[in-house]
């Protein structure tokens, strides 16, 4: 697996399921249903939202996972110390380091696939 095949995976994985994910379940679940207080405290609070409202929260949930996903892959990098202490990470597959440039590649992607 390359770099690229990585990110990519990675963005479809986390970014693109989760956001289909959260998106169904914020339009589609009845908060009747609901059995977990915090869904049920999420969806009052979805619920009370204008239809464009919800598309702002939508769009934000999508973009907290693009920056939750980038900063770990800086972390792998490098770029992005853990603690203020430099730490050297290495992620790999089929014994090729995958690790350098995951962040950059996968801002790039994400802002390739941005609505």
């Amino acid at each position: 697996m390359t770099p690229h095949d990585f990110v990519a995976q990675l963005n479809a994985a986390v970014v693109e399921e989760n956001h289909a994910t959260y998106r169904d379940l914020l339009l589609n679940t009845d908060i009747d249903r609901a059995s977990d207080p915090y869904w049920r405290r999420v969806l009052s609070v979805f619920r009370d939202l204008s239809a464009d409202q919800r598309e702002v929260l939508l769009e934000l949930t999508r973009q907290v996972t693009i920056d939750a996903t980038a900063n770990v892959l800086g972390v792998i990098d490098g770029s992005c110390p853990l603690g203020g202490e430099e730490c050297q990470f290495r992620l790999i597959s089929d014994g090729r380091d995958l690790a350098g440039d995951l962040q950059s590649l996968f801002l790039e992607q994400a802002e390739q696939n941005s609505p």
